[in-house]
């Protein structure tokens, strides 16, 4: 992920509160998988992770 797009991710986390993985890939031009690995390489953890990809809830940093 480039670093406009991680830059973007953490704001839509922290500023406006989504913590929808599904919804964040919506947001960037990155699918879930994606969204997830640079979420983890920001430091940040995840709810229903070993489940469907499309319900992980990002929980906290």
């Amino acid at each position: 992920m480039d670093n406009l797009s991680s830059l973007y991710l953490v704001q839509m986390i922290e500023r406006y509160h989504i913590y929808s993985v599904l919804e964040l890939a919506g947001h960037l031009p990155y699918n879930v998988m994606d969204v997830i690995s640079e979420a983890t390489r920001l430091g940040y953890s995840f709810d229903n992770l070993m489940q469907d990809p499309n319900r992980v809830m990002i929980v906290k940093k």
